[in-house]
């Protein structure tokens, strides 16, 4: 039988291994994110060459601009049916309106003119009139995907050239007939970055995927990052084809010629997220990069300082790697609608570059050495670890329970990298680790619920500070389980979920209080469990637990990064406040609740403090899980929870030690 003090040595020592596999991961993967430094400043070309047009500036000279600006990508989209002839190379028309003009007045061209004289004119059908020989050649391209040979006839193949298209004009206006060369030519001129646009035909296979782009990559090799647009919001190779789509990014990946990225566009409405983007993503880890855009409706509601700062934080805290923009249609001031444009631009490239970032072809996150099967492998047995620990803290310890832990942890990371569901696993196995240290970490200031408070302000302050650290410590030991059990590209670019993450933050003020309620050690002066649920419950305790209940409520509801309650006026004035002050915004969760608190809790007299323990309990619960969620976020970079994390410590603690000072002079002042 192994004696108990060298049953604890033997599992912290597997606890300090697991640890230190879980730090090597998060070093490798702070490495990753200062490499993956590159952004991408693109804009939309339509939506500009829109707005110049309407002002009569000079599209070209604007660009250049905008280019010295920080400007380095154009987003260029495929044209539709709908839209030919805006540019003034082409014309298309229905057969039944050229019936129905030739009826009219005689056609002017020679060909349309004697089929319409020969009854030859089709009414469903669409007709094509093109004056551009670049144009020509990429409709008959383009028309060549989309189409069956026999649906395309070509009635006259020298300038105008004319083309049948048997086709329904609905499906004809929707139906993607590549990038103008013209648009193209002009990114080339101006030394910029190219972003195609493209729009997924379902019934596309490998071939046809690789033509649709081969018309951009044969004029312009400057191809950066691939972003899929459409009425049916699909990426390439939807619903069938997915893995084809896959294979013709991988060989255009980083080691190609002509490498290019797959651009996964930010949302957070389920509604709007692109059908097989995932999927896609999966398939080419180290391929991706995320995206962020403003709708053009929203644009109109927030100031440009807003959309300037949205992006930032974007580029920043959620690995955003390509800003995609629309041009702002207002004057800033006393600058014109151009000048505006120019200097949002400039103030956008001004902040990344002092944040260190620099200017390109986006840069996603690659496989890092982090990623790691076995290093992750031996991180997750800080969690059999930390179990087994809390149950000899508990009394609960058995040893079958101790094997069981570690022999279900090993043997599930073991299923799922055999079964490729790893990740799905390592969440489940992370989840486990956040609650554990979570646990640990309030049960840790259990000495602090008995001890008497200090009779000076300082010492007290001290020994207040050490609990807090004491207790933020353990805690983020468990966020570094997380880091070091999650940290892979596909959850860093936020394609893969870190599944139950709103449990790290909504069970622990529960875990807290059922423990401070039902174990001695916090001396809650509760002899026996069941004298709680048999106590007489008072109007004020009634009161006082359906605020909590609501306040609990509403936790739930505003976490996540896209809440169920949209936050007010002030709590967007204070968070864009902290942003400019400190660069990076503590959470409210633990500057005002979990370190005030935990600094209050040892203050209190023993009374007091059974009077409004459960209270503290709580929102001590909330500020734990909070610092453990903030790094279950894997896509914000760990450098920058970090920085949150400190500057939340700092403003709680000084919070903290008013509370402290305000309490000392009310309570203990007037005792004496």
């Amino acid at each position: 039988m192994i004696d108990s003090s060298v049953r604890t040595r033997i599992v912290a020592s597997i606890l300090a291994l697991a640890l230190l596999a879980s730090a090597l991961v998060a070093v490798f993967r702070i490495r990753e994110e200062a490499n993956a430094h590159r952004v991408e400043l693109a804009m939309d070309y339509n939506d500009f060459v829109d707005l110049a047009r309407s002002y009569n500036y000079n599209p070209s000279a604007f660009l250049i601009a905008l280019r010295r600006a920080g400007l380095t990508s154009l987003a260029l989209t495929e044209e539709l049916g709908g839209n030919v002839g805006q540019q003034g190379h082409a014309y298309a028309t229905t057969g039944a309106a050229l019936q129905n003009q030739a009826r009219l007045s005689a056609l002017s061209d020679p060909t349309l003119a004697a089929l319409a004289k020969a009854g030859k004119i089709v009414p469903d059908a669409m007709y094509l009139a093109i004056y551009d020989r670049s144009t020509y050649e990429r409709y008959r391209q383009q028309l060549a995907l989309h189409f069956e040979p026999k649906s395309v006839r070509v009635l006259h193949a020298s300038k105008p050239w004319i083309i049948e298209v048997r086709t329904q004009v609905d499906y004809f206006n929707n139906t993607a007939l590549g990038i103008p060369s013209d648009e193209i030519a002009l990114a080339k001129k101006l030394h910029l970055l190219v972003i195609p646009r493209l729009q997924n035909d379902e019934r596309f296979d490998q071939p046809q995927m690789e033509r649709a782009l081969a018309d951009v990559l044969k004029q312009d090799r400057l191809v950066s990052t691939v972003i899929f647009f459409g009425l049916r919001n699909q990426v390439f190779g939807y619903p069938d084809h997915l893995p084809q789509a896959a294979a013709l990014f991988r060989e255009h990946g980083p080691k190609s010629s002509q490498p290019f990225n797959f651009g996964m566009i930010e949302t957070y409405d389920p509604g709007q997220v692109q059908k097989g983007n995932t999927t896609l993503a999966r398939l080419i880890p180290g391929q991706t990069v995320r995206v962020q855009a403003i709708a053009k409706a929203e644009l109109d509601k927030i100031r440009l300082d807003e959309v300037v700062a949205r992006f930032v934080l974007g580029v920043r805290e959620r690995n955003v790697r390509v800003v995609y923009l629309r041009p702002w249609a207002h004057r800033d001031g006393t600058l014109s609608i151009e000048a505006t444009n120019i200097e949002m631009v400039k103030d956008l490239a001004t902040e990344l570059k002092r944040d260190g970032f620099t200017f390109g072809r986006a840069t996603p996150i690659t496989e890092y050495r982090g990623d790691n099967r076995v290093l992750v492998g031996i991180a997750t047995l800080a969690v059999p670890s930390i179990f087994v620990l809390l149950l000899g803290v508990f009394g609960w310890y058995r040893r079958w329970l101790a094997i069981a832990a570690y022999a279900a942890t090993v043997g599930l990371y073991a299923a799922g990298v055999v079964s490729h569901h790893d990740l799905f696993v390592r969440s489940a196995i992370a989840l486990c680790g956040a609650l554990f240290f979570e646990t640990a970490a309030f049960y840790i200031l259990a000495p602090a619920f008995s001890e008497q408070p200090a009779s000076r302000f300082g010492a007290q302050f001290l020994r207040s500070l050490g609990w807090t650290l004491a207790a933020t410590g353990v805690a983020l030991l468990g966020a570094l389980v997380v880091v070091g059990v999650m940290s892979s590209p596909l959850t860093m670019e936020e394609i893969e979920p870190f599944r139950g993450i709103k449990l790290v933050l909504d069970l622990p003020p529960l875990i807290a209080l059922a423990i401070y309620l039902f174990k001695p050690a916090f001396n809650a002066g509760i002899e026996r469990p069941r004298d709680v649920f048999l106590a007489p419950v008072r109007a004020y305790q009634l009161v006082l637990g359906i605020a909590i209940v609501a306040a609990g409520a509403l936790l739930v509801m505003r976490s996540g990064n896209q809440s169920d309650i949209a936050p007010s006026h002030l709590e967007l004035w204070l968070r864009s406040t902290l942003t400019t002050v400190l660069s990076v915004r503590p959470r409210f969760k633990e500057f005002l609740l979990g370190y005030p608190f935990m600094m209050l809790l040892p203050a209190l007299t023993v009374a007091h403090r059974r009077v409004v323990g459960w209270l503290l309990v709580l929102g001590i619960g909330v500020g734990i899980g909070d610092i453990v969620d903030t790094f279950s976020h894997l896509h914000t970079p760990v450098a920058i929870s970090l920085f949150r994390i400190f500057n939340g410590l700092v403003i709680g603690v000084a919070i903290g030690a008013v509370a402290i000072a305000i309490y000392r002079r009310i309570f203990v002042r007037s005792a004496a």
